[in-house]
């Protein structure tokens, strides 16, 4: 298991050579790339210059979002998919093992039994392309419903999900688990699913008092915050399957005036902590030490 940096689930933004030394200052082992950036910069140069800082920095590519809608009409899917190809060769020279694939939780187009075929069979189809590359296909849902209503409903909640991954036998799943909480999931679902099938790990703490059916993206903290979410017992449920993933934090900041490297420090903190208690090595790694290092380097 390795810390991981992943900036969108923590409301950041910032060039990939920010987040590159915002991970290495930090002591992550790996981030989430940006994949339309790095396709578009590679569009412009070459790969090696594209990705030179990503190649130098040795970090792990802990995962990417496909660049495709599931929920699009059939032209504008088709037209997605034809680019995925080009998509999955730079992802895979990059060094990236897993792409997530984000399931729609409603739609306008059919009712749940037919839509689920419809997905079904995109996902399968998006999984043969990267498969080819050799990168795994992680998919993952969102219990929170868009601003926007649609007419049916479609994944909402971790028994949807559960039959979903269940269907579809090319792909693994992002294992979430503020996504879990709010759509009432249970570790023994998680079991029944098979930990083998977790490609990717976010972990996230929720607001104290909050049930599930009425949490918002502005309930949800950095793990361990309030213990509202065990997330030390979902990590240790890795750490004894042997997997090796990367681990994720996603979370709201509660103080406007803490500046970005601050909150990417409590994160790394956040982090770290459970780690810890799920008996995983880990090591802190913050700006200050490098300072107090060489000061007493200098000084003795």
């Amino acid at each position: 298991m390795f810390k991981n940096l992943n900036c969108d689930l923590l409301g950041i933004s910032g060039r990939q050579s920010e987040i590159i030394e915002l991970a290495l200052t930090y002591g992550f082992r790996g981030i989430d790339i940006d994949i339309n950036d790095l396709v578009k910069r590679c569009e412009r140069t070459s790969f090696e210059s594209a990705s030179r800082f990503l190649t130098s920095s040795r970090l792990n590519v802990g995962s990417f979002e496909a660049p495709v809608d599931l929920d699009t009409d059939d032209d504008n899917f088709a037209k997605q998919f034809g680019q995925l190809e080009n998509v999955a060769e730079i992802a895979a020279r990059a060094g990236a093992k897993t792409v997530v694939l984000n399931v729609p939780s409603q739609t306008d187009r059919l009712p749940y039994p037919e839509y689920f075929d419809v997905i079904r069979s995109r996902i399968d189809r998006v999984a043969d392309v990267f498969n080819k590359e050799d990168i795994q296909v992680a998919i993952a849902f969102s219990p929170l419903l868009d601003a926007e209503t649609k007419q049916f409903k479609f994944i909402q909640d971790v028994d949807g999900f559960v039959a979903l991954a269940n269907s579809c036998k090319k792909t693994g799943i992002v294992f979430d688990s503020w996504t879990w909480f709010c759509g009432k999931g249970t570790v023994e679902q998680l079991e029944q699913l098979g930990l083998n099938r977790v490609y990717v790990v976010r972990l996230g703490d929720c607001e104290s008092g909050v049930a599930p059916e009425q949490a918002t993206e502005n309930n949800c903290l950095l793990p361990g915050s309030t213990g509202m979410i065990d997330n030390v017992a979902f990590l240790q449920k890795f750490v004894d399957a042997d997997l090796d993933l990367p681990v994720s934090a996603r979370g709201r900041q509660t103080d406007a005036t803490v500046k970005r490297d601050e909150f990417i420090g409590s994160t790394q903190d956040a982090l770290n902590d459970i780690f810890v208690q799920a008996g995983l090595p880990s090591q802190v790694r913050k700006p200050e030490m490098f300072a107090e290092s060489s000061y007493a380097s200098t000084s003795s």
